[in-house]
C-alpha cells in the first residue's frame, strides 16, 4: 500500500452512514420534516469544522397541493492559505433520496465524505476557498430540473458573479466487489477498455472538462489505493450527466462527477436493499 497519511477515517464514515440512515429514514421530497432533520444535521457537523455555515434556502409550491416549502442547502466555508485568483473549489452531494429508502449508498456515502471532508479541512486547510455543500433535492420528481439544491446553488453562485474553479460532486462512492463481472457499462464497448471487477472509483464529465477530468484522476492515483478510471463522454451516454454536476455546466461552470457508477455495477440503487451494510467503508 502507498505510504501516504491516512486522513480519511473508515470508521468515521460508517458510524456517519448508520447514523444518518437509522435517524433520518426517508428522505424523500415530500418528507420537509425528515429533510430538515437532515439538513440541521449536517448543519451541526459542518459547524464543528467551520465558523461559516449556512441555510440556502428556496421556496417551492408544485410538490404537494400548492402548498409552499422551503427546501435547504446546507453550505459550510474554508478559507484558502492562498489567494488562487478568488476562485472556488466546490465539493457537492445530495443528502435526499429516493422513494422513502435508506439509501445508503445514494447518497448518504456522499453525504458522509462530505462530513469527513470537513473535519480534515479544518485541520489541512485548502490552498483555495473551498465550499462544502450538501444539496437537496437531487433525485425525482426534481431531478433534471431548476427545482434541484445543485441548479440553486450553481446559479446563485452565478448571480454573485463567483468564479469557480471546479465543481467535484460526490455520488454513490461506498459500493465495491471485486467479483469477476460485478462491473457493466451503458456502452458495450466499454468492457474492452474498462474493468470487469467492480472495484474501482469513476472520475466522469462532458468533453469541456478533460484537464479538470484529468487532473482529479491523477489526484486520486496519488492518493488511493483503489484503481481509478475516467470518462469525458457527450452527456447523451446515459449515466454522464446523472447527477447534480450538470447544473454547474449550465453556468459554464466546469464540474465532475466522482462515483462508483452506480447501477452500472448494483441492483440495490433505489431500492430498499441500499442499506449500510451492502457499503465497504474502507
Amino acid at each position: 500500500s502507498k505510504d501516504t497519511v491516512e486522513h480519511i477515517s473508515a470508521k468515521n464514515l460508517k458510524n456517519h452512514v448508520y447514523t444518518i440512515v437509522e435517524k433520518f429514514d426517508d428522505r424523500i421530497y415530500s418528507n420537509i420534516e425528515m429533510l430538515d432533520a437532515t439538513a440541521d444535521y449536517i448543519h451541526n457537523e459542518f459547524s464543528k469544522y467551520s465558523d461559516d455555515v449556512a441555510y440556502e434556502t428556496y421556496e417551492l409550491t408544485e410538490f404537494v397541493d400548492n402548498e409552499v416549502f422551503e427546501y435547504k442547502n446546507v453550505i459550510a466555508n474554508f478559507k484558502g492559505t492562498e489567494s488562487c485568483n478568488d476562485e472556488l473549489v466546490v465539493v457537492g452531494a445530495h443528502y435526499d433520496t429516493f422513494g422513502g429508502h435508506a439509501g445508503a449508498n445514494d447518497n448518504t456515502s456522499a453525504v458522509a465524505a462530505i462530513l469527513e471532508l470537513a473535519r480534515v479541512l479544518k485541520e489541512q486547510p485548502p490552498k483555495c476557498n473551498v465550499q462544502v455543500v450538501a444539496y437537496t433535492l437531487e433525485e425525482p420528481p426534481a431531478f433534471r430540473t431548476k427545482k434541484m439544491g445543485s441548479y440553486v446553488h450553481a446559479r446563485n453562485l452565478s448571480e454573485r458573479g463567483a468564479k469557480v474553479k471546479v465543481a467535484i460532486v460526490l455520488d454513490m462512492i461506498g459500493f465495491y466487489s471485486d467479483e469477476p463481472n460485478s462491473q457493466s457499462y451503458p456502452v458495450p464497448l466499454m468492457n474492452l477498455y474498462y474493468p470487469k471487477e467492480a472495484n474501482f472509483i469513476s472520475v466522469v464529465s462532458n468533453f469541456s472538462n478533460i484537464l479538470e477530468v484529468r487532473e482529479a484522476k491523477s489526484v486520486l492515483k496519488e492518493t488511493s489505493n483503489l484503481p481509478v478510471y475516467s470518462i469525458n463522454a457527450p452527456a447523451f451516454v446515459p449515466g454522464i450527466d446523472f447527477s447534480d454536476h450538470g447544473n454547474y455546466w449550465k453556468f459554464g461552470y466546469p464540474a465532475l462527477m466522482i462515483s462508483d457508477t452506480a447501477f452500472y455495477r448494483s441492483d440495490n440503487y433505489h431500492t430498499e436493499k441500499d442499506t449500510p451494510d451492502t457499503l465497504d467503508y474502507e
